[in-house]
């Protein structure tokens, strides 16, 4: 197999290629580590995905960052084959807590407390939730990254193969989900190509509004089981009173 450095880009979506491993079954797994729902873990892949994408395609352009791309990979040559059993035996937090670390070596302590932040409000997860989303991603991505470069990824081939899927990961990023991080250099790298991704539209608001919307619904039903509570009270306060009256007389 030859290196992606020697591959037509054309012939590679990189974003398709991690996508395809989150297969329905591996993303109810996902769910069941995260204790979350699974539509809910579904929906939030996208954007984190693309998010973890975008940051790595930031780092390949720093100095020294190719070169720590490379040897995260090299971490990773084993990793999706190994993957699922190692949710079945319980080592989730295993994975949670080397993914966590490796993306703070990758993207820096910013960065990635911005991503997580943006996938909480894009999503509605918990930072959490979002963190430990974000954390296992990155394995499965540089998993993804091993296993299709042969042995021969160097830095030249990791910085081109980020050079390559700027557009793929721009176009992959979800409506309004670009401009949650228009605030930081993540998307800098991807130039042209994440414009629109984060063009005015106030994306943080309308994703913000959402979550707003989840809690005062939350909000609601609690303040109307408040109501009922009360009333039910009254309700067993009176009959207690009218039993005691009929007791009496």
């Amino acid at each position: 197999m030859q290196g992606l450095h020697e591959e037509s880009p054309i012939a590679i979506n990189l974003v398709s290629l991690v996508m395809q491993f989150l297969t329905p079954d591996m993303i109810g797994r996902l769910a069941n580590s995260f204790g979350l729902d699974r539509n809910r873990v579904q929906f939030a892949i996208s954007s984190a995905v693309t998010a973890v994408l975008a940051a790595f395609n930031d780092t390949a352009t720093q100095p020294g960052g190719a070169q720590k791309l490379v040897d995260a990979a090299g971490q990773h040559t084993s990793t999706l084959a190994n993957f699922a059993s190692e949710l079945a035996v319980g080592g989730q937090s295993a994975l949670f807590e080397k993914g966590s670390r490796m993306l703070l070596s990758l993207v820096g302590a910013a960065n990635q407390n911005a991503l997580t932040e943006a996938v909480a409000t894009f999503t509605g997860l918990s930072q959490g939730a979002s963190g430990s989303l974000l954390a296992i991603l990155v394995p499965i991505a540089m998993g993804t990254i091993a296993q299709n470069h042969g042995r021969r990824l160097d830095t030249n081939g990791i910085a081109n193969l980020f050079a390559s899927q700027r557009d793929n990961i721009a176009a992959a990023l979800p409506p309004d989900f670009g401009s949650l991080l228009s605030g930081t250099t993540l998307l800098n790298s991807l130039g042209d190509a994440a414009r629109t991704a984060t063009a005015p539209g106030s994306g943080a608001a309308a994703a913000s509004g959402l979550v707003t919307t989840a809690r005062q619904r939350g909000a609601d039903a609690a303040s109307a089981w408040s109501n009922w509570h009360y009333w039910l009270l009254a309700i067993a306060a009176a009959a207690a009173l009218l039993i005691y009256f009929a007791a009496t007389h």
